[in-house]
């Protein structure tokens, strides 16, 4: 009884605690950490442990309880949210380090009015040493033949799927917070979603971003050094400046990209069913673009 005394004597404060902090979704360990921090502030008893906390939580309604079931190799999550929890705070709390991306970014960073139901999520594998990959034409055109590789994991969230893509390890390179929840920034945006248009909506969708992204402050500058930076096997910047031209983009970076080697015939996206072919770029693209 003395327990539950002190916890309603300290009701309101840790009610407010909840609801003015910047985080909005927990795992069991970190309101397990929130309580050692804050017991003596609260005044709560040595004998509240974190599970009678967090079961007081739950019951006050300071905190909901949920579950998200997932298909594939991510293990299902339980996740202790206050009521005005968003969607992508909830999608960005799911593996520690991850960040959204591809179309979630996409309209994160306002590139977009379509509203996503699909949430995408990544998070990066460990470093991995340099493999000389030596790239041949038969190589590229069997792999491009195919269609996109998927996410297989994946779970089913109310009306939002959210989707876990493992990815390259940058160094969560154009991450940054936006009403903190990580997520790429335009340039790195982009650049993901030409590489994966199928976690973009296609490559319409892509060139739609990319003429949003010309009219929002977007760097080519750094939009090119991300690329490079990323060291891509494949010549992707013969899609960037693809995309970049018919957006409407001219400028000296432009002119520097075409200049670039063009060693072999690339694809905007896979499994072109009708496609045409820019000499320009050395690129394949579908039909009507």
């Amino acid at each position: 009884m003395a327990g539950k005394s002190r916890f309603a004597v300290a009701e309101n404060n840790i009610r407010s605690f909840f609801k003015q902090g910047v985080r909005k979704v927990f795992t069991k360990d970190q309101v397990a950490e929130i309580l050692e921090e804050r017991r003596a502030v609260w005044r709560l008893p040595l004998s509240t442990y974190a599970d009678k906390f967090i079961d007081q939580l739950v019951k006050k309604e300071i905190l909901k309880k949920v579950e998200i079931s997932f298909e594939g190799y991510v293990s299902d999550k339980e996740r202790f949210m206050v009521k005005d929890a968003s969607i992508l705070q909830i999608a960005a709390s799911l593996v520690n380090k991850s960040y959204l991306s591809h179309y979630s970014a996409v309209w994160v960073n306002g590139l977009t009015t379509q509203v996503p139901k699909t949430i995408y999520i990544t998070f990066e594998q460990a470093p991995k040493a340099s493999v000389d990959r030596t790239l041949t034409q038969g190589g590229i055109d069997a792999a491009f033949s195919k269609p996109q590789r998927k996410a297989s994991s994946r779970a089913i969230y109310g009306d939002y799927t959210f989707v876990m893509l493992n990815g390259m390890f940058t160094n969560r390179l154009g991450v940054y917070s936006a009403e903190h929840v990580p997520v790429t920034n335009i340039e790195r945006t982009l650049i993901d979603i030409t590489v994966r248009p199928g976690y973009a909506g296609g490559v319409f969708s892509v060139l739609e971003a990319y003429k949003s992204a010309l009219g929002q402050g977007l760097s080519i500058n750094k939009l090119v050094a991300t690329l490079d930076r990323m060291k891509f096997i494949y010549p992707y910047h013969q899609s960037v400046g693809f995309y970049l031209e018919r957006a409407g983009y001219k400028g000296k970076k432009l002119e520097e990209l075409r200049s670039r080697s063009k060693e072999f015939d690339f694809y905007l996206t896979y499994e072109i069913t009708e496609k045409e072919y820019s000499a320009d770029w050395k690129l394949y693209y579908p039909k009507g673009m």
